[in-house]
């Protein structure tokens, strides 16, 4: 039995027209090209539109995108010329959190920085006459009060009398300045009744013995020459003045009296060929001459230098006829004869200076005297009072030259050298430095 023609005339995809045939149920759009059948399967997908179709698609695709973005342009235009609507403006945006800091706990100042301390003060040692060797401070052992200088930059040099410790040799005080042009020459001191007394240039002052204050003072017609102490006095201090007009200063008054004649002991020989050395102090202890007359000869012994003390004579020469070579004698009290004569060192007298030793020193026990090697310097020998057997031997403390030393302080155990700016302290028991004053 035949399938009837079915009705339907258009194609289902595209709805165009077209006729059905008899006994056919596939079928081929001529419009859109897609295949469909009758009987009812799905249709196939259609196939690209032809090229005039499709053009004329895209051509409207385009134009429709450029309408829209005309539009789209002119209504931005038109908004911005009006203001545009109250659009909600952008918040601003917030300013970063602020990172917490950590806080340094407050610096709290320390103490200012102390300041820098002083360097050592540099003194010069400038005592022509002698020292006053007395316990200042109370503990025992004999102090040192005497003439130093220091300089003061662009003022220039100071004089002054100071005392140092015996043990450290420390200053312990300082006087005010001494006035006049030369004080170094005119500028002394003795300790007397717990007090000291120190000459300037035509002046003579009391001051305290643990401190240095002046107590009182009392003018001078002109220049001393020296201060000595009256065989049995305890109290008064005579004063040598160059024009004669000699004073007897008393310490418990700070007054003065005139007191033309010197007391024994303390008149100043006069300058001849016979004198030692013009700056040897005149106050020391043991005096000295130019004398080419011992108290005996000794064959051989050529004497330049004669020392006494207590009745004891001590001849430093050289050995005559032939090489020079320094000798030492020493005569005891009424004694004609000499104790002993010897070189004056143990060692090689060629080594020696060939000089007569200048400078030398009574004592109880002892004979000390200095003299030079002719290359490395000046050496101080001690040797035994009564046998002349040598107790020690040692080099100087200064190997510089020897010019300016006149005389040496014995006492309380200790030798006082000095010398160059400086007043140097050796153990009279073996010769070993202790201390000293104005040394580095």
């Amino acid at each position: 039995m035949a399938r009837p023609v079915p009705r339907a005339s258009r194609c289902p995809h595209c709805n165009a027209p077209f006729t059905p045939q008899a006994a056919k149920t596939h079928y081929v759009c001529g419009y859109c090209g897609h295949a469909f059948d009758l009987d009812g399967p799905h249709p196939a997908r259609p196939g690209p539109p032809p090229p005039a179709q499709a053009n004329r698609q895209a051509l409207m695709v385009v134009a429709g995108v450029a309408a829209m973005v005309v539009m789209g342009g002119v209504g931005a235009a038109v908004a911005l010329l009006k203001g545009g609507p109250d659009e909600p403006r952008p918040r601003p945006t917030p300013p970063p959190a602020a990172v917490p800091r950590s806080v340094a706990p407050p610096v709290v100042p320390g103490p200012p920085p102390e300041p820098p301390k002083p360097g050592p003060e540099r003194l010069q040692w400038a005592e022509r006459g002698a020292p006053a060797f007395v316990d200042v401070n109370g503990d025992g052992t004999e102090d040192i009060v005497g003439h130093v200088s220091r300089h003061e930059g662009a003022s220039g040099v100071q004089h002054f009398i100071a005392a140092f410790d015996g043990r450290t040799f420390q200053k312990l005080w300082e006087s005010s300045p001494s006035e006049g042009p030369d004080a170094s020459r005119h500028t002394k001191v003795i300790a007397q009744n717990g007090h000291l007394v120190m000459s300037e240039q035509r002046t003579v002052n009391l001051l305290e013995l643990e401190t240095g204050k002046r107590l009182g003072r009392v003018p001078l017609t002109d220049s001393p020459r020296r201060l000595c102490i009256p065989p049995g006095d305890t109290t008064s201090v005579w004063v040598e003045v160059v024009d004669h007009q000699h004073l007897l200063f008393d310490t418990r008054t700070a007054t003065a009296k005139p007191a033309p004649r010197a007391p024994k002991g303390c008149a100043t020989p006069p300058l001849s060929p016979q004198t030692c050395n013009m700056s040897r102090p005149a106050e020391h202890p043991t005096s000295c001459e130019r004398s080419s007359y011992p108290p005996s000869d000794i064959r051989g012994f050529s004497t330049k230098y004669l020392f006494r003390t207590g009745g004891y004579t001590l001849a430093l020469g050289t050995r005559w006829p032939g090489t020079q070579v320094p000798l030492v004698a020493l005569y005891a009290p009424g004694n004609r004869k000499p104790l002993w004569h010897d070189t004056v060192s143990e060692k090689d007298p060629l080594l020696l200076r060939d000089t007569a030793p200048e400078v030398g020193e009574i004592t109880q026990d002892a004979v000390y005297v200095v003299y030079e090697l002719e290359k490395g310097g000046a050496y101080l020998i001690r040797r035994d009072l009564r046998t002349g057997a040598v107790v020690w031997d040692v080099p100087m403390p200064e190997t510089r030259s020897l010019t300016m030393m006149t005389a040496l302080w014995v006492r309380g155990g200790r030798v006082y050298v000095p010398m160059w700016g400086a007043l140097h302290v050796l153990d009279a028991a073996t010769g070993e430095r202790i201390g000293g004053i104005g040394t580095e």
